[in-house]
């Protein structure tokens, strides 16, 4: 059976890249990362959805607490100071380390693909989100990589070019569980709604035309 080590961070998009992965047939071997001040429901989301896919047994849990935003990095000081400039979600060559992780577990676990979860929109405000890093990527795998010759090792992104809406869509056709998807960057029992990956949530979820199932969720827990 064709192997797939999938990023999976707990959010939408990695979330449908998880499902979509299920779909064709692979063997999934989820990865996670718990970086800086990582929230616990993301951590909560990851359980959930990989339980959800019948593949908990293979979940890869890697720890990178050095990994901070810019907006955390401001508190101690940068060195770099055109790094002020940057989103204040960025994360200085983050992909870069993802993706070489990722590389790593593929080759030891013979893995034929790594999946990413980036839609259009991380591409066109992050560099290594790009088509153009992920061909570069894939190029220094086949180098780099000692099986790569005879069992070569790529990174596909399935949501590259999509917009967050058209994820929630293609989400709803292989019958994601969006519900069990965190995307606020606090660990609160609501999503917070202020913060930027919140709004882009609820805006998503607007232009489809949908209610966010996580909120209808957390709403019956309530009563």
């Amino acid at each position: 059976m064709v192997k797939a080590v999938v990023l999976l961070s707990g959010g939408i998009d990695s979330a449908v890249s998880l499902f979509i992965s299920l779909h064709k047939g692979w063997e999934l071997h989820p990865l996670t990362f718990n970086y800086y001040m990582r929230p616990k429901r993301e951590v909560e989301a990851v359980a959930e959805l990989t339980d959800l896919c019948g593949c908990r047994e293979n979940l890869i849990r890697v720890d990178l607490p050095f990994l901070m935003e810019i907006e955390d990095m401001l508190e101690y000081g940068l060195d770099n100071s055109r790094l002020k400039r940057a989103p204040p979600t960025y994360i200085p060559a983050r992909n870069l380390i993802f993706y070489s992780v990722a590389a790593h577990y593929a080759e030891v676990r013979a893995a034929r693909w790594i999946v990413g979860g980036h839609n259009g929109l991380d591409s066109s405000i992050f560099p290594d989100a790009s088509p153009e890093f992920f061909e570069a990527m894939n190029r220094v795998l086949g180098l780099g990589l000692l099986t790569g010759h005879d069992s070569p090792v790529e990174v596909i992104n399935p949501l590259q070019g999509l917009s967050k809406t058209d994820v929630i869509r293609i989400g709803r056709e292989h019958q994601v569980p969006l519900e069990t998807t965190w995307s606020c960057a606090q660990d609160l029992e609501m999503p917070c709604g202020e913060c930027l990956s919140c709004k882009e949530r609820a805006e998503a979820f607007r232009r489809a035309e949908l209610d966010d199932p996580l909120l209808l969720r957390i709403s019956r827990k309530a009563l």
